[in-house]
């Protein structure tokens, strides 16, 4: 028992402060971005909606599936909102 107490302390502390980055900031530091940059630097949604008007919406699903964020664009592929959902402890966390 005390190993496992342990084990998980240490890998609190290797962890450091990722702990304390909401999983939104992420999302958010997308805003404002071309939906091309994103894939560029996080690589294929897995699936890629488009929307009336020309609004896409791109999904990526990471952490064997244990997260999901969802981009929207507007109608020139520039990013204006996210989404989000963490089924797993809060394990969003950025993609490369």
């Amino acid at each position: 028992m005390k190993i496992r107490l342990l084990s998980f302390v240490y890998a609190l502390f290797l962890s450091g402060c990722s702990l304390f980055v909401s999983e939104s900031y992420f999302g958010e530091s997308w805003t404002g971005h071309h939906i091309d940059e994103l894939v560029e630097q996080w690589g294929e949604p897995n699936q890629m909606k488009s929307k009336e008007g020309g609004v896409i919406e791109a999904e990526y699903r990471i952490f064997s599936e244990s997260c999901t964020y969802i981009f929207i664009t507007d109608e020139q592929g520039v990013i204006t909102s996210y989404k989000y959902e963490s089924t797993f402890l809060g394990t969003c966390k950025p993609i490369g």
